[in-house]
């Protein structure tokens, strides 16, 4: 089953430079790209967006699909942690804590803004030296 998604490249930045495992950045931005293709609404789009700042890389992965009740968003991260919903019964709940346990392990961090009916933004940061 196709459908027709849109994926946006946005930001003030072009390029960036991190301090990272180049394989283990690659499948945590896969994987917040997947989860916003999956969790968009068919003709949506997703965003992903890349700011240096001081110190830092930013990487923003935004979709506009049916968004995250703030109560639920530590445990998103968190092994096995869903929320029910639509997509719920996709995955096994691994992803999130993947990408969690990877950015750390960077020395970054990683977090989720949104609200229900909203629409989501999965954000991390890799330090830059």
């Amino acid at each position: 089953l196709c459908t027709q998604k849109k994926i946006i490249l946005t930001g003030p930045d072009a390029e960036a430079w991190a301090l990272c495992d180049e394989e283990i950045v690659r499948r945590v931005l896969l994987n917040l790209v997947g989860n916003a293709l999956k969790f968009s609404p068919d003709g949506g789009g997703v965003h992903v967006d890349l700011e240096n700042s001081p110190g830092f890389v930013r990487v923003s992965v935004r979709d506009n699909g049916q968004g995250i009740s703030p109560e639920h968003h530590a445990a998103i991260f968190e092994k096995f942690g869903q929320v029910r919903g639509r997509h719920a019964r996709l995955g096994k709940g691994l992803g999130l804590a993947f990408c969690k346990l990877a950015i750390e392990a960077h020395g970054g961090r990683i977090g989720v803004e949104s609200e229900a009916g909203r629409g989501s933004t999965f954000w991390f940061t890799l330090p830059v030296s």
